[in-house]
């Protein structure tokens, strides 16, 4: 069954509200990530620590592209106040284009039905964003090794959320995906000129939240 698209309007606004449902309110603010070079515009999302450097299970890239650049990223953080505190990342969002989104549709990789899009599997409690052509700069991030585990480490308490540089100049986004393991779907947003503006993938943390 395919995910609903996120309400970007909604998580990425400062100070957005998160639709409350089963009784828990949100309040959502955003956090910059800083710029993800993407130098031949075509984007990965996938599980960093099972997938990121391994040719076995080597993730595609999208079929959609954009122009190769460097590109903002935020996370939608969410304080969520019952059935006791919480906060975690429910979105994470690579901006192309500072235009409206007026449609979504579902990102997918070669060979996916749009229709039936699960979105990418996840094992170790984060995922990311980076561009096809840095699979192979962040060597060790399986061994519990390099930058993106470093940084990891070196992290302040909290939702975890950064952007890590690595071998030949490339990039890595990095965050928590919501309360952990599952599958999530990544979303295009179009513009009015058919353009895409933005992916984003969400975390679907109200349908995952503790009872």
């Amino acid at each position: 069954m395919p995910s609903t698209p996120p309400d970007c309007i909604r998580w990425f606004t400062p100070e957005g509200a998160g639709p409350p449902q089963d009784g828990r309110n949100a309040v959502a603010t955003v956090t910059e990530l800083g710029e993800l070079g993407l130098p031949t515009g075509r984007l990965v999302a996938c599980d960093p620590i099972v997938h990121l450097g391994d040719d076995d299970a080597r993730p595609d890239p999208f079929t959609v592209t954009v122009p190769p650049g460097r590109y903002p990223v935020q996370t939608a953080v969410v304080d969520v106040e019952h059935p006791f505190p919480h906060r975690v990342i429910a979105a994470a969002r690579l901006i192309i284009r500072d235009t409206p989104v007026v449609r979504w549709e579902p990102a997918a990789v070669p060979g996916q039905d749009p229709a039936d899009l699960a979105g990418y599997g996840v094992d170790a409690g984060v995922g990311c964003f980076y561009d096809a052509a840095a699979h192979h700069s962040f060597p060790g991030t399986q061994d519990e090794e390099g930058v993106v585990w470093e940084t990891m480490d070196s992290s302040p308490p909290g939702p975890t959320a950064f952007l890590a540089e690595g071998e030949d100049g490339h990039t890595v986004a990095v965050f928590d995906s919501g309360w952990g393991d599952g599958s999530y779907a990544t979303w295009i947003g179009r513009d009015a000129d058919g353009e895409a503006a933005c992916f984003v993938t969400d975390f679907r943390v109200f349908r995952f939240a503790p009872a």
